[in-house]
């Protein structure tokens, strides 16, 4: 009895004062705070008192990372036994997802003390845990081949097409987490939109008395075969479209809507799923665009486009799990439901007990995101800042793989969303800035808001574009976003060893590229230059002109369209190219 009442009061007292022993002078595992700049700047096997491996080399790896582990995790962590088992706890999860999170360490967790050493000895210390102590081997993501898939190129005859009908997706790749029965980050659900062209010595937009329709390519006509999004969209959505049925009433194919305020034509949240019943993975189906007649039912002119689509969202990466189809992509049971009980384990709910009863959340009904028009609950941080806040906490001086390690972009992937022009010479932080930056500019908003939760995510964050927290622009997401402008002044050509995009914001949504149109007020930008993310010329992995098939058709160039060639649109254009140009600031109607 003794023992029982000694050994229960010492484990509430060591328990209670963590990730202190002895409380801003000596951690858990006996490392003292006034020691730690010394390890920070020569590692900690370097100045350690009882190891053996000074260095870490190719073939001391595992063993200096049981060291290290021995060191700095040991005191609290059993191996197997009943007192936080770090066998039960890192069970399949990769290397780097354990690197990330000895990363976090500290940060927005503070029972436990921050890791305290090198990258290198960080790295060898998560592949002791995963090799050494839970015998996993280390497995490389699978790199994937370039495809070759044949773009089909639509007729067009420049001396007696009396139509130019452009396309485009608006975002250039909408991800969607088919991790349905347990939660939803983004439906099925692509945008495609189209604007049709009267060809003439002055060019007109042509909105009345024409239907355009879209129509997917055969092999992705019945989504609901592949995701379980119909299953649970009623306790998720609160909505019980029909099977193959988008939640704004779209298909896979129909007619488009006329947007008066976009002068466009737009069909919304269609159900595309880039799985293709043939068992392969593409997240490139081709629809079809047809503008035609309403009062005589003739065709007046037809082109392709393609409706981006992935479920390469890395979460399996740092929360375990396998990839769900042909080991490149989609969410399986297990790492949906480890999401799940990391979210219970830290915001004290139960959403893993609600998902295995048959109710899946959306997690924007708690935390509100203007591209989805939820409102959240109260307090919350916005979706992008929650998610972006707290991962940039586990994510620490890394360049774009800490965006590929979530985002569809890995450079060896299946998806490549980042594809445009750009990519040449750009990357995410050229106009993002770099993770941390990122998630500083959303919470800086919400911390001017009053939201609780964005300053203890920004503590431990410093920028990394701009000196200093004072020199971030809050901003709100979806709506202030980088501006071409910032690199494209007065719409040049922009110096790529100098872009950056980054902390510059569009002031409303109108100013969005995807939403902006030339100084006329009826082109719309995409419609020449292609969809964001996929900007004229774009590399696609899965085929050289898929997501350049306009101006293929149009002008047999891969760039913008009228770039190379006046004539797309104007029939008698003139012997040189015009000084004036709508999208110009100097442009006028008339010149157009």
């Amino acid at each position: 009895m003794g023992l029982v009442y000694m050994g229960g009061f010492e484990f509430l007292r060591e328990g209670s004062r963590r990730p202190w022993a002895i409380y801003n002078h000596t951690y858990a595992n006996g490392i003292k705070k006034t020691e730690i700049p010394q390890i920070e700047k020569d590692g900690f096997l370097a100045t350690a008192k009882w190891v053996f491996n000074r260095e870490i080399t190719p073939l001391n790896s595992l063993a200096a990372g049981r060291e290290l582990f021995r060191n700095q995790c040991s005191s609290c962590h059993s191996v197997g036994g009943p007192m936080n088992d770090i066998l039960k706890l890192t069970r399949g999860i990769s290397v780097y997802g354990i690197d990330s999170r000895l990363n976090g360490c500290g940060t927005t967790s503070h029972y436990m003390p921050p890791f305290m050493g090198t990258r290198d000895e960080r790295w060898a210390l998560a592949t002791f845990v995963v090799e050494g102590l839970n015998a996993q081997r280390a497995v490389a993501d699978t790199v994937f081949p370039a495809q070759n898939k044949t773009a089909k190129i639509p007729d067009f005859n420049a001396d007696t097409s009396e139509y130019v009908l452009l396309s485009w997706n608006n975002l250039g790749m909408h991800c969607i987490s088919d991790s349905d029965p347990f939660w939803v980050l983004l439906p099925p659900a692509n945008d495609l939109f189209a604007q049709l062209i009267k060809r003439g010595d002055r060019p007109k937009v042509v909105t009345e008395n024409i239907e355009i329709t879209y129509k997917v390519e055969p092999g992705f006509e019945n989504p609901g075969a592949h995701v379980k999004f119909w299953e649970h969209a009623k306790s998720i959505f609160g909505a019980q479209p029909e099977k193959n049925i988008g939640l704004s009433g779209n298909g896979l194919s129909g007619s488009m809507h006329l947007s008066k305020e976009l002068h466009a034509f737009e069909a919304t949240l269609i159900p595309v799923v880039p799985y293709n019943d043939d068992g392969s993975y593409n997240p490139y189906p081709i629809f079809t665009i047809t503008a035609v007649d309403k009062q005589t039912g003739q065709q007046l002119v037809q082109t392709t486009t393609v409706a981006p689509t992935s479920t390469e969202m890395g979460c399996r990466n740092c929360h375990g799990g396998q990839w769900r189809v042909n080991g490149i992509a989609g969410f399986t049971d297990e790492t949906s439901g480890n999401i799940l009980a990391v979210h219970d384990k830290r915001s004290g709910t139960n959403l893993l007990e609600m998902a295995q009863n048959g109710q899946p959340q959306l997690c924007q009904s708690c935390h509100a995101d203007p591209v989805l028009g939820t409102k959240g609950k109260p307090g919350l941080l916005s979706f992008p800042a929650a998610i972006h806040g707290l991962h940039a906490n586990y994510l620490t001086q890394r360049g774009t793989e800490a965006c590929f390690k979530c985002h569809p972009s890995r450079p060896d992937g299946p998806t490549q969303c980042l594809r445009s022009v750009h990519a040449k010479n750009l990357d995410c932080t050229s106009c993002h800035g770099f993770l941390e930056d990122h998630a500083l500019t959303l919470l800086k908003k919400e911390d001017q808001e009053g939201k609780p939760g964005a300053r203890r995510l920004m503590t431990h964050l410093k920028p990394r574009t701009v000196a200093s927290l004072d020199q971030i622009k809050p901003r709100i997401p979806w709506v202030n976003e980088p501006d071409c402008l910032n690199c494209h002044v007065n719409f040049t050509r922009a110096d790529a060893k100098t872009a950056n995009g980054f902390n510059q914001w569009t002031q409303e949504l109108s100013a969005l590229y995807r939403l902006r149109h030339d100084n006329t007020g009826k082109i719309m930008c995409e419609a020449c230059h292609g969809s964001t993310h996929a900007v004229y010329p774009a590399n696609n992995k899965f085929g050289r002109d898929l997501d350049n098939v306009q101006p293929l058709q149009y002008q047999q160039s891969r760039n913008s369209i009228g770039s190379k060639r006046c004539s797309v649109c104007h029939i008698n254009p003139v012997s040189r190219r015009p000084r004036h140009h709508p999208m110009l600031p100097s442009a006028s109607v008339e010149n157009f």
